[in-house]
């Protein structure tokens, strides 16, 4: 499992570091390819074998219904396979770093199952959000069970 939040920065090539943390839990399940994909305003990384079961359960969502139609063609169109390299980085391109603002400055955060990458001044404006509605987000989170 991914957790614990980490501050880099993009170097020219366009690349970033994976924290240590992570990358003992990848080498643990044999894993050097993550998948990267945009998703609620960060880049959304996952191990590939995660990503697999994702392609499972998205291929049986119904052709009829219109939002898994929608979903899926955001979701999986800017999915690109990245490798880390030998020094533990990994290249995010161009068009994914646009699409979420991502310049020099961000933030890299596990959550359970995948990793998100965040532009810094995202991250900063998600966090006060997620602070400003802490009580809203306890009666929803109560609501599903896990406490």
């Amino acid at each position: 499992m991914f957790r614990g939040r980490f501050e880099y920065s993009i170097d020219d090539k366009g690349r970033v570091k994976v924290p240590p943390r992570f990358k003992e839990v990848l080498k643990n399940r044999n894993q050097n390819t993550l998948v990267l994909t945009v998703f609620d305003d960060c880049i959304y990384a996952y191990p590939y074998d995660v990503w697999e079961e994702l392609e499972k359960k998205a291929s049986q969502l119904p052709l009829t219904n219109k939002a898994a139609r929608r979903f899926k063609r955001m979701f999986f169109s800017s999915a690109v396979d990245v490798s880390i390299d030998r020094q533990g980085r990994i290249h995010i391109p161009q068009l994914l770093r646009d699409d979420v603002e991502i310049d020099k400055d961000v933030v890299v955060l596990g959550n359970l199952d995948h990793i998100e990458i965040w532009a810094k001044h995202r991250w900063m404006d998600e966090s006060k959000a997620l602070k400003d509605a802490q009580e809203e987000l306890a009666e929803e989170i109560e609501k599903l069970g896990i406490f």
